[in-house]
């Protein structure tokens, strides 16, 4: 596990999921970004924050910041742990 990334709402993080690279959990932020329309919103107040995982701690790479909650996100999320099998 090189990366980490991080889903917190306004009351703390709420779960992880940990990938095998940087790249790859750089890549699930990247998806989740691309999927949200952020132009009428100024606050924000939830978070997916891609951190590297190190020998002696943790290091931010990157963060995501969410006016409100999203399920369609959340979604993405979860899926990028355990892909739906394909029929």
């Amino acid at each position: 596990m090189q990366s980490r990334i991080l889903y917190i709402a306004p009351s703390g993080p709420l779960c992880f999921i940990d990938y095998l690279t940087v790249a790859e959990g750089r890549a699930v932020l990247e998806k989740l970004r691309n999927t949200m329309d952020f132009s009428r919103f100024t606050r924000m107040m939830y978070e997916f924050r891609l951190v590297r995982m190190m020998k002696d701690g943790i290091v931010g790479i990157d963060r995501l910041l969410l006016p409100r909650f999203d399920r369609r996100l959340i979604e993405i999320f979860l899926d990028s742990c355990c892909p739906a099998p394909t029929l």
